[in-house]
């Protein structure tokens, strides 16, 4: 939304009134949702201004708390709120550990609200040192996430090959003007057959896991922001796109890599395509097919000003594919 709507949202929302109206039902419904009952309940006010759409969240901490014990997103349109609530159920049944416990979405007043259980944690940084440690237990972590949600059976249908390959390369090509994207996306299409696709496990994927999304807490993980569950169910697609935001927020030029971030990628992304039976030669195609489908899931939202620098990111890869995968994968890949 306009800049000059969201400011009165965030005016309308934040009046005493409405304020009142949430924090009384946090406490109508804190048995229901096995929180404490007293009015000891102090919140914290998040302007999540997004140029394709902005909400509200109030973080809502209990007594002496460091972190929150609910969220509550608020927005005036219920689409966005309703897939989010769709996919926490969802993904709560598969990794209840990780998940954050959908507990409401419904109305109040002028606004839609989703609420949910907070988790405690600080999120990964993508300009931190990584220790090796880190980088390690969320490789498995992730990995842990993904044999627990395995399916049978795509959501897709019999048509995941135009869900998963046809589709998102098309958007890319028509996308801008580069003739290496061009090129490169048709090149990447006659390398995918059906049958390999539909060869590999099926495996939903969050859809958006960059190093924002992830907070680590007494050395376990949790992961935020499940809107985009199961958009992509691709193996490999989580733990590359949030590799990819690590390395990406140092520039799109494979020179300007931390080379201590680097050294350690080959071994994770082998050690987690070993945990899930993938073959080495299926990495490598798997690695274009991610940078696609993260750009059309964020096309599909309306994140433009996301498209367009993924767009520059994934005509930088096809300009110079060999020199991106020498550095992110393993020789046995390539």
């Amino acid at each position: 939304m306009p800049k000059t709507e969201e400011e009165r949202v965030v005016r309308e929302a934040g009046h005493d009134p409405m304020i009142t109206i949430w924090k009384r039902v946090l406490l109508e419904r804190a048995a229901e949702w096995n929180l404490p009952e007293d009015e000891r309940w102090r919140f914290l006010f998040h302007n999540n201004y997004q140029p394709h759409s902005s909400s509200i969240n109030l973080l809502w901490f209990h007594d002496r708390e460091k972190f929150p014990r609910v969220v509550t997103k608020i927005y005036r349109e219920p689409k966005i709120l309703k897939r989010e609530f769709e996919s926490l159920v969802q993904a709560r049944g598969d990794l209840s550990d990780i998940v954050p416990r959908p507990l409401h979405f419904g109305v109040e007043g002028k606004f839609w609200t989703l609420w949910m259980e907070g988790v405690p944690g600080l999120r990964l940084r993508a300009f931190d040192k990584h220790r090796p440690v880190v980088l390690r237990t969320l490789t498995e972590a992730v990995l842990a996430m993904h044999l627990a949600s395995r399916k049978h059976q795509s959501t897709f249908g019999s048509d995941r090959y135009g869900h998963l390959v046809s589709e998102p390369l098309r958007t890319v090509s028509l996308f801008g003007s580069s003739a290496a994207v061009r090129e490169g996306c048709a090149k990447v299409a006659a390398e995918i057959s059906s049958d390999w696709i539909n060869s590999l496990l099926i495996v939903p994927q969050h859809g958006d896991l960059f190093f924002g999304n992830v907070l680590l807490h007494h050395q376990h993980w949790y992961i935020v922001d499940w809107e985009t569950y199961g958009k992509v169910d691709l193996p490999l697609y989580d733990l590359l796109t949030l590799f990819l935001s690590l390395i990406l927020a140092q520039g799109p030029i494979p020179e300007r890599w931390s080379p201590e971030l680097i050294g350690q990628m080959p071994g994770l992304i082998n050690a987690y395509s070993r945990g899930l039976g993938l073959h080495p030669a299926d990495i490598r195609l798997l690695f274009p097919l991610t940078l696609v489908n993260w750009f059309h899931i964020q096309w599909e939202d309306g994140r433009q000003e996301f498209t367009s620098a993924l767009y520059r990111t994934i005509d930088q890869y096809f300009q110079s594919r060999d020199l991106w995968e020498n550095r992110i994968l393993s020789p046995t890949c390539r």
